[in-house]
């Protein structure tokens, strides 16, 4: 009896000891995983590297430097970004999905092309077909542009026949039209000049003219010519 005890307390140790072996080989594996990978997807315009480059946590970093709240952060102050979602796996692969924000206008300043947002913020994209988008040149003042373009999203018609727009600070904004036309519109209250003239299209007089100047409001200067060609 006294061996049967001896035997079954031994064999409860060793069951013991392999257990608790199994759980510090587990704890251990678990402490010491590295990130394995960061992989981005859904690119169209920017550079992984990029990307990479603007996160705190890089490959190889311990899983315990993760942290949800700083990559957030990272994430967030990338404009080129529109959102995002992520996720560390178990086997320590970080998975990034990235949705770009959409090119807005090619603007043109001081011999330089940069692709835009609707904010006027310059997009670091490459790659970026120029051919259908609106190009913008002059000095932007931002807070005017994105009022501008506030505007210009509820007025799909008007906004599809905008080949070119060029905008003097304090002065106003002249819209070079796929019809040849030019009009010239005030810095403000450019929503309600555009308005207006939108029921000029639809006039029988709309095409004896090429140049609307609608800076004054409530007055319009017309030029059978297209001056803004000329100017």
């Amino acid at each position: 009896m006294r061996k049967l005890i001896i035997v079954l307390t031994f064999a409860f140790l060793v069951f013991i000891f392999i257990n608790n072996y199994k759980i510090f080989n587990k704890a251990n594996n678990f402490f010491s995983k590295k990130i394995s990978k960061i992989e981005v997807s859904n690119l169209n315009y920017l550079n992984k590297n990029f990307i990479l480059q603007k996160l705190y946590i890089k490959e190889g970093d311990s899983v315990w430097k993760f942290n949800v709240d700083k990559l957030k952060s990272n994430l967030d102050i990338i404009n080129e970004i529109e959102s995002y979602n992520f996720r560390l796996k178990k086997n320590g692969k970080l998975e990034i999905f990235i949705k770009e924000k959409k090119p807005h206008m090619v603007w043109t300043f001081s011999n330089k092309q940069k692709i835009i947002d609707k904010y006027g913020k310059v997009l670091n994209f490459s790659g970026v077909s120029t051919n259908n988008m609106v190009e913008v040149t002059g000095y932007l003042n931002k807070d005017n542009f994105f009022d501008l373009n506030s505007f210009l999203d509820k007025k799909k018609e008007f906004t599809s026949t905008i080949e070119k727009i060029h905008y003097e600070e304090n002065i106003g904004w002249k819209f070079f039209l796929s019809d040849q036309t030019c009009l010239y519109a005030p810095d403000k209250k450019v929503n309600e000049v555009i308005e207006v003239f939108e029921k000029i299209k639809k006039s029988k007089v709309y095409f004896k003219y090429r140049y609307y100047d609608m800076r004054i409001f409530e007055r319009i200067y017309l030029e059978k010519k297209n001056k803004c060609l000329t100017s």
